[in-house]
């Protein structure tokens, strides 16, 4: 479900946190190759740029040196550009009084009850209030339960999660998943051995749940004590939870597959009332579930107990208040924004504007992008993307049908698995259809948490409708993609390749730039995404998206090995003193990186009189990016795609095109042996 708490922390969150690292002083470069040229302040004047040790930095010095982050952001870049580009397309549409239709009525609704302070501020915090006064009030596991099983509780945070998705060994059937919470500080690992960002996210939540608890009426030392509760409620939860790590090895979707009837379920979970919680929830009980992590579920009945209650209410009290804390009036809004800023250390704060887009965003995706197709979307737009996507598929099936070390009946299914791919290009024919919404808006009394609760109420119906009915492949799921978004991706799990109508802009996109310009910016997406079907984790789904090993071992080993070739390569980067970097965590983005190019230098072969300058110089510019140092720690800590220097130098460097065209050779930084290089395909 989308709520207004996983969107706030979209606009905090991904800005965190107190501590700067100790980054490299005076561009030194730690890991003996390249600087981390991403980190605001790395590069200096003096910092020497040559083309051959270098090739990021050579490009994009002249930008780093004059980029400035803009007021209230953690980072600048390419990529970030586009991402304004688009916000404010979308400004524009949520302002746009002369738009009309049902989709136009909820926007302007919402956008008036967002961005009207003076009604805002004469309501205060009393629409949180009720809220919190229910959950300071439960006093026992009984009074817990009934809170949990009452859906007149708009704040309802379980001890696990329930969602609606496809089966992995079924794909064309919705089921229901049970996972695993999400915690503070993002990892289970952390609950016993404290990281870097470990301590950041601490420090933020710590600040954030002090401030929203104290101004909605709890008293300095009952705010410390429900926060020190909470993080104690996670540790319980956090020692059944496997680490991240685990999601980024080799059998970690074989892990997944843990099937339930309900009355399995029911054993799995003891005395655990699972079922009824998942009515309560808003789900309805279908023929079977998917358990992601059944010891954790079969764990509940001792986390979920009379001695825990207090620690649950108060995990509960904690996530409440944060996840009011954007809805409420001027001052909360500001302090909280304030406090993420100051511990994220970002000057300046975001408009007005950008800060309703937020909100109306994470409440109206699919009106919101409905408005964006209709006003900003062209025929021309998708035809030029359908063509790239299959000059792209062409030259792939070629690649593969060249691979040495693929057997037969391996690159056979590789191949139809390629000729299969769905795809999903620039905008839907059909759009969504919420004719269904409404809510109350400021003529009628109404307030932003009442609007989020009936939006999270109608999503959750929609989604309920959806167990054990058939998946239509041929439909693009606007709630879960949006066209609107600075975004393209690979979907295993219906073997589709999606670029939405956000990305086309700026360094990535325009009709205006030349065929190698184009093929650098938007045609190596498209490159990176297919790729993902043959990477680490989608190798693992077949033509139809569903989960299935259709590699022979031999084959299925020598790919492993190369994967691990690369992860071990990536672990030997130190981005800045101090910090370790996971090969296995960016793994498979590498792979589609690599992968992508390889492919899009195949098309590239093909050309007469083809500009490889044009081109490789504009792969560099597309990922040139400046950030904050504490965003970079949490990039490090979480991100699966490479830092942007290493998706410029280590991706080239593999290439005997990149090498050749610019005569880099044996001590030069940019150069690595054939035998050490580290691409898969």
């Amino acid at each position: 479900m989308k709520n207004i708490f996983s969107v706030f922390f979209v606009i905090l969150l991904c800005a965190l946190l107190s501590l700067a690292p100790a980054m490299a002083e005076g561009g030194v470069i730690l890991d003996g190759r390249w600087l981390n040229a991403d980190i605001q302040g790395n590069v200096t004047e003096d910092t020497p740029t040559v083309l051959k040790d270098d090739y990021g930095l050579f490009v994009n010095k002249d930008w780093i040196l004059q980029a400035e982050i803009p007021a209230g952001e953690s980072k600048t870049g390419s990529m970030e550009d586009v991402i304004r580009s688009l916000k404010d397309r979308q400004i524009a549409l949520m302002k746009d009084d002369s738009l009309t239709g049902h989709d136009a009525e909820l926007v302007h609704k919402l956008y008036a009850l967002v961005s009207d302070w003076d009604y805002r501020n004469a309501q205060g915090v009393e629409p949180a209030m009720p809220t919190m006064e229910a959950i300071r009030g439960i006093d026992s596991l009984e009074a817990l339960t009934n809170y949990l099983y009452d859906r007149n509780n708009p704040s309802r945070f379980y001890p696990l999660v329930m969602s609606v998705d496809t089966d992995l060994i079924n794909p064309d059937i919705y089921m229901t998943q049970i996972g695993t919470p999400s915690l503070m500080l993002t990892d289970s690992a952390e609950y016993t051995e404290r990281t870097q960002a470990g301590e950041l996210y601490q420090a933020l939540y710590e600040q954030l749940g002090m401030y929203m608890l104290t101004r909605l009426g709890y008293s300095d030392e009952d705010a410390a004590q429900v926060i020190e509760n909470a993080f104690s409620f996670e540790a319980l939860m956090a020692a059944h939870i496997k680490p991240t790590s685990t999601h980024y090895q080799a059998d970690y979707f074989t892990s997944l597959l843990n099937y339930y009837s309900p009355e399995e379920l029911e054993a799995l979970a003891g005395g655990f009332p699972i079922l009824d919680m998942l009515q309560a929830f808003g789900l309805k009980v279908g023929e079977r579930f998917l358990v992601t992590e059944p010891d954790y579920i079969s764990a509940l009945p001792k986390i979920y107990t009379e001695e825990n209650v207090v620690l649950m209410r108060d995990w509960m009290a904690m996530k409440a208040a944060l996840s009011m804390g954007t809805l409420l009036d001027y001052e909360t809004f500001k302090q909280m924004k304030t406090i993420a800023n100051t511990v994220m250390g970002i000057t300046g704060e975001t408009s007005e504007d950008d800060n309703a887009l937020q909100t109306v965003l994470s409440l109206l995706p699919v009106p919101m992008d409905n408005l964006y197709v209709q006003v900003y979307c062209t025929e021309q737009q998708r035809q030029d993307m359908l063509d790239i996507i299959a000059d792209v598929v062409a030259y792939y099936r070629v690649m593969l049908e060249n691979v040495d070390w693929l057997g037969d009946e391996t690159r056979a299914k590789a191949i139809e698995k390629l000729d299969n791919i769905r795809v999903n290009a620039v905008y839907p024919d059909v759009l969504g259809d919420w004719s269904a919404l409404d809510f109350a808006g400021i003529e009628d009394g109404g307030s932003l948490l009442a609007a989020d609760t009936a939006v999270n109420e109608y999503v959750l119906a929609l989604q309920s409708e959806k167990i054990d009915t058939a998946v239509d492949k041929d439909k693009w799921d606007q709630l879960t993609m949006q066209t609107a978004q600075v975004n393209a991706f690979y979907n295993p799990q219906n073997n589709s390749i999606n670029i939405m109508a956000g990305i086309l802009s700026g360094e990535i996109y325009n009709e205006d730039m030349s065929y190698e310009q184009k093929l650098g910016g938007i045609g190596t997406v498209i490159g990176h995404e297919i790729s993902h079907a043959f990477d680490t984790n989608g190798s693992q789904f077949d033509k139809d998206g569903a989960f299935s090993n259709w590699w022979t071992d031999e084959d299925y080993a020598a790919f492993q090995a190369r994967a691990a070739k690369l992860a071990a390569w990536y672990d030997g980067f130190i981005p800045w003193e101090g910090a370790n970097y996971s090969g296995q965590q960016v793994q498979t983005e590498a792979i589609a990186d690599m992968g992508g190019m390889k492919c899009i230098l195949a098309i590239a072969a093909q050309q007469k009189d083809f500009d490889y300058e044009a081109f490789f110089r504009q792969y560099a510019t597309v990922w040139r990016m400046q950030g904050l140092p504490a965003y970079l720690i949490t990039l490090v800590a979480q991100d699966t795609h490479p830092m942007r220097y290493l998706r410029v130098n280590a991706t080239l460097a593999q290439f005997d095109e990149f090498v050749d065209f610019y005569g880099i050779r044996e001590g030069d930084g940019m150069y690595i042996a054939p035998e050490d290089r580290v691409a898969v395909w």
